[in-house]
């Protein structure tokens, strides 16, 4: 059998028979750290970070230092154990190579130039293996979940500084590395705070220098609570907790006179050490309480430019509790600031622009102190706006007062209280929050607890209520609530110019505001307002009367002088309130005993000529009274007080009261039924008074009204019922009869009834009025060609017109008329031919001759001898009449009125031919009853 030889220890080694190697190195007596090296090499490669154990246990087995030491410092697993062992094994390895140079140089100083390159790299790597033992139990520390199995969900989100494969290998191969102060200011802004405390705690002699600058990367949106910040105790910063891996003992490398003497000079890392120095401030550790409350501040300041006040209050207020003090000031600026940025956060929504938005210190530094109040109460309500003043004004005017905020600028006296008093009196307030002024004079009353009123002193509680009761026009019962909370000075001194003391009348015409009175009022001592408030209260007795009844004014109305005109005017709007108005008929007071109450409360009101209808007369009053009373329609509370035992009108007058109201129902009437609505209530209103004259004359009225259109239904024109305002305001109302005529046909048989509406609707026994009417309705008679019916009325018409008999007062144009509406409608019916009965046609010829003018006399004649020669014995009659007028009379009119009768009568010539001119043209399609329509005139139709 052959022996062994080298070269079958290079097949097996090469092959990775590791274990026949090894035997045949012990034979051939070769060097056994060929065989661990080569197999060490194999199961690095192999496995990589995931060696084991056992692994290192062949890296021990190695006998060369160098190499070993080499391996460890380049080797990283994902088992921190094993890596741990690997790192062990090496400082092992090195302190046997390093330990004997060390004590030469601890012994000889002076030799320490004399070290050879590969004493300092032996140093060099002594230092690292230390440094990256230290390195893996922070690592540890910091990601104790990290392992060989580990996945990336649990990476955490600082560890974007190292590589994306989160094996622990990896991550401790960057981090064994690193620059600590760059990985603590990466910790810093990714708000690692286990990280960064663990690297603080176990690092601090590197990290602590740079301590104030890392911690304000830290973005300021995080809770500071969760990061360790400085303490400070009295004057100096408290020493920060450390816990070196090693102890507080340096190992001799780790001196900086050796550091400096071994140190590497890469220019790339000199480079990035150089730009770290420069852009990282350091700060003396420990440093001094203003030093540390001067970065608390600027923290807070950072937090706060970027619009996160609320962080910036938090950072003050955890600096108080690291000990920071003498910031007090600071906490209260910025409470303020949340405070107010809380409350107005609603209308920042809607500012145009981000900066408009964005409220800093500085920027509500720069906001006046009333600015600051009004945007505190800017979302108040009647329900908290005592809380609100309490929680919020009252705090902040102190803090004003405490600070000397409150200016020129916002008053002008300075006071932090007139801020308060300034919001109080704003006009928009006063004007529409009255019961927010209520509230807040109720908190404070004299009679609550000193400590929690609102307004604590009396005498401005008097000037603020007076101040706003007289400029407001609020309801009357804030105005009540408002005066009971009005202090009573009990103890006034005795003062012998009390009388010149200046009153609310010479103060108001110099105000424009109510903190302009509010401020006048300061040179009115406590005597000067108590006689103010007894005349408030006056004042008010009366206001509250005019509420009352709906009339209610402002009480500065009660300061100036008023005229007769504006004290009746008032007067009349008391009444006419109560009334409810014409149309709701007096819903406001159902009651007689409220009626009686409203005339006392009217004749209060005049005060015997001191209250503030003293200028009105009673008995005007009871005009107004009385007014309103019929408009409301009281008809019997009206009737009694006027006819009763005590009489409070004179009759005339009261008549004339009547009339008006009625007249006003009347006017206002829909219907012309006088049995129900506004026509009913205008005929029952005349009924409180005996029938006089006028009255008479209004009664009729409206029966003619009703009969007019309710019962005949007469219409304005096709498809519009007539109005009754529209028969009052007639300036002809024969027109109405003329349209009843015409609407219903058969009207004319009943004389007797239209002679009624003639007299009803104001023409009484007027005879012009009656003939015209009568002839009106023959004329309606002829045009139906009831021939014998329009005979009648116009002997009823000639009858009327021949009984006349002179008055005074009537002109002769007057009685023309007369005679001229009679003769004329006779001779219309005389010349008509187509009326057979010829004795009643010669008949209504001889009235018409009788009654005509004597320019119309021959036409008349000429009708007469045409049916003449059909009546022989009557021709002497005509001829006496012509001779009794003579030619001489028949001048330029007499040849007129024939023309103007000939026309007429060619239009009958045509009804009565019947023949060829009733055949010609358009004429051929007219009826015979239009025909006579045309003959009659178009006076009547």
């Amino acid at each position: 059998m052959e022996q062994p030889t080298t070269k079958d220890f290079y097949i097996h080694l090469h092959q990775g028979n590791f274990q026949a190697a090894l035997d045949l190195a012990n034979d051939l007596q070769l060097d056994k750290d060929l065989v661990y090296k080569a197999q060490w090499s194999k199961q690095r490669e192999e496995r990589g970070p995931l060696l084991q154990l056992r692994d290192v246990d062949h890296l021990k087995l190695i006998s060369d230092s160098i190499y070993v030491v080499g391996q460890c410092l380049d080797v990283c697993v994902n088992d921190p154990e094993v890596q741990e062992e690997i790192i062990n094994s090496g400082q092992a390895r090195i302190s046997e190579l390093t330990d004997p140079i060390l004590k030469n140089l601890t012994a000889e100083p002076l030799q320490q130039d004399t070290l050879s390159e590969k004493e300092k790299t032996l140093l060099r790597t002594r230092y690292y293996l230390l440094k990256y033992s230290d390195r893996l139990k922070t690592c540890t520390k910091i990601w104790p979940s990290l392992r060989s199995s580990l996945s990336t969900s649990y990476q955490q989100p600082s560890q974007k500084v190292m590589t994306n494969d989160s094996s622990f290998a990896n991550v401790y191969s960057q981090f064994r590395d690193s620059n600590l102060i760059a990985l603590a200011i990466e910790f810093a802004r990714s708000e690692n705070n286990t990280a960064l405390d663990a690297i603080f705690l176990h690092h601090g002699k590197e990290i602590l220098p740079h301590r104030l600058f890392i911690l304000s990367q830290i973005p300021e949106t995080s809770d500071p609570s969760r990061f360790d910040l400085p303490h400070v105790t009295h004057a100096q910063e408290d020493l920060w907790l450390e816990e070196p891996w090693r102890g507080k003992e340096q190992d001799p490398v780790e001196a900086a006179w050796l550091q400096a003497l071994i140190q590497l000079n890469i220019q790339e890392e000199i480079d990035y050490t150089s730009r770290l120095q420069k852009n990282i401030e350091s700060t003396d550790y420990p440093a001094s309480s203003k030093v540390i409350a001067d970065w608390y501040l600027d923290r807070a300041y950072a937090a706060d430019k970027i619009g996160l006040s609320n962080n910036a209050l938090e950072m003050i207020r955890y600096a108080q509790v690291m000990g920071v003090t003498g910031i007090e000031d600071k906490v209260s600026d910025y409470e303020w600031l949340c405070k107010y940025i809380y409350v107005t956060e609603a209308d920042k929504m809607d500012a145009d622009t981000e900066e408009d938005k964005l409220i800093t210190l500085d920027t509500f530094r720069q906001l006046s102190a009333y600015k600051v109040l009004e945007g505190l109460l800017s979302k108040t309500d009647s329900q908290t706006i005592s809380t609100d003043l309490q929680n919020l004004a009252l705090p902040w005017i102190e803090y004003c007062k405490r600070r000397g905020l409150a200016g020129k600028e916002d008053d002008e006296h300075g006071s932090a209280e007139y801020l308060l008093y300034k919001w109080l009196l704003d006009p928009e307030i006063v004007d529409h929050h009255l019961d927010w002024c209520c509230s807040v004079m109720e908190k404070s009353k004299p009679t609550e607890v000193l400590e929690d009123r609102i307004i604590k002193d009396d005498l401005e509680l008097s000037r603020l209520i007076l101040s706003i009761v007289y400029f407001t026009d609020g309801e009357m019962q804030y105005l009540i609530r408002l005066f009971e909370c009005l202090p009573i000075f009990s103890e006034l001194e005795e003062e012998n110019d009390a009388k010149d003391s200046p009153t609310m009348a010479d103060l108001m015409p110099y105000t424009n505001t109510p903190f302009d009175l509010f401020v006048k009022l300061q040179t009115v001592d406590a005597s000067g307002l108590t006689q103010m408030m007894d005349t408030l209260q006056t004042q008010l007795g009366s206001a509250e009367i005019l509420a009352r009844y709906h009339a209610a004014i402002p009480l500065r109305w009660y300061l100036q002088e008023q005229s007769i005109e504006s004290q009746r005017q008032l007067c009349i709007r008391m009444s006419s309130q109560a009334a409810g108005g014409v149309e709701s008929g007096g819903a406001q007071f159902d009651r007689d005993d409220d009626w009686r109450e409203l005339l006392d409360d009217m004749i209060r009101l005049n005060g015997d000529g001191e209250s503030i209808f003293g200028k009105l007369d009673t008995k005007e009053i009871f005009e107004i009274f009385f007014s309103s009373l019929l408009r409301c329609g009281r008809f019997k509370l009206a009737k009694e007080l006027i006819l009763g035992s005590q009489k409070m009108l004179d009759i005339n007058k009261a008549e004339k009261l009547v009339i008006d109201a009625e007249r006003e129902f009347y006017d206002n009437a829909t219907s012309g039924n006088m049995r129900s609505g506004s026509m009913k209530q205008a005929w029952e209103c005349l009924k409180t008074l005996p029938p006089t004259t006028e009255i008479k004359k209004e009664l009729n009225l409206i029966e003619a009204t009703h009969s007019l259109i309710y019962e005949y239904g007469v219409q304005d024109r096709p498809g519009i019922s007539l109005m009754p305002i529209q028969i009052r305001q007639s300036k002809n109302r024969l027109e109405l009869i003329a349209k009843l005529i015409n609407w219903k046909r058969d009207m004319y048989k009943h004389p007797a009834q239209v002679l009624e509406l003639v007299q009803k609707l104001g023409y009484g026994d007027d005879l012009l009025a009656k003939v015209k009417a009568l002839a009106m309705l023959a004329s309606a008679a002829l045009v139906e060609e009831d021939y014998m019916e329009s005979y009648k009325l116009c002997q009823l018409t000639v009858e009327a017109a021949r009984s006349t008999q002179r008055t005074a007062g009537k002109s002769r144009s007057y009685y023309e008329q007369i005679n001229q509406s009679a003769w004329q409608i006779c001779f219309n019916l005389g010349k008509l031919e187509t009326f057979e009965d010829e004795n009643r046609r010669l008949d209504v010829l001889s009235m018409a001759m009788a009654l005509s003018p004597p320019e119309n006399i021959h036409d008349v004649l000429t009708v007469w001898r045409k049916l003449d020669e059909k009546k022989p014995d009557q021709i002497a009659l005509a001829h006496l009449s012509a001779d009794n007028y003579g030619d001489s009379q028949q001048g330029g009119k007499s040849w007129q009125g024939l023309l103007q009768t000939a026309t007429k009568q060619w239009s009958l010539g045509e009804l009565l031919a019947g023949g060829e001119h009733s055949r010609k043209g358009n004429e051929g399609s007219k009826r015979k009853r239009d025909i006579l329509r045309d003959a009659v005139g178009g006076w009547l139709f």
